[in-house]
């Protein structure tokens, strides 16, 4: 594997985004019906946030171990929008970054998803799974 060549020739360009606003619910119909696990919150095309499947499930059980009552837990549920449980200002790299950069990224932070910014505009998304996808397919 040639970790010297820019993430951009592994990330994913075509991007499923949300807004800081949108309602939970969108999120998770769009986390049932693609099969990803990270998506970047933008406002007006800049990076504010990432959303994760998990930091999705644990609100979802959260909810559903932390209070009692199912009337309060779905009204809950219902008023939270992509904002309240998203990371801020997650880690970020560049096109012009190297995969072997990124892959040390994951590693000291035991991420699996970093935002591709260029220009202090989102232009991709490199996941774990892309690098395992590059690796496997370089050593064959």
């Amino acid at each position: 594997m040639d970790s010297s060549k820019p993430v951009s020739t592994i990330m994913t360009r075509t991007l499923v985004v949300i807004k800081p606003n949108d309602p939970i619910e969108v999120v998770h119909n769009l986390f049932e019906k693609n099969n990803f696990h990270h998506m970047p919150v933008v406002d007006h095309n800049k990076l504010v946030g990432i959303v994760s499947k998990t930091d999705y499930l644990k609100i979802r059980h959260m909810l559903a171990t932390t209070w009692s009552g199912e009337t309060i837990c779905q009204e809950m549920y219902k008023d939270m929008i992509a904002e309240d449980i998203m990371t801020r200002d997650p880690l970020i790299i560049e096109p012009a970054d190297t995969i072997g950069l990124a892959a040390d990224i994951f590693r000291a932070n035991a991420l699996h998803a970093l935002p591709v910014v260029e220009d202090g505009e989102l232009v991709g998304i490199v996941t774990s799974h892309d690098l395992l996808t590059y690796a496997y397919q370089e050593a064959f």
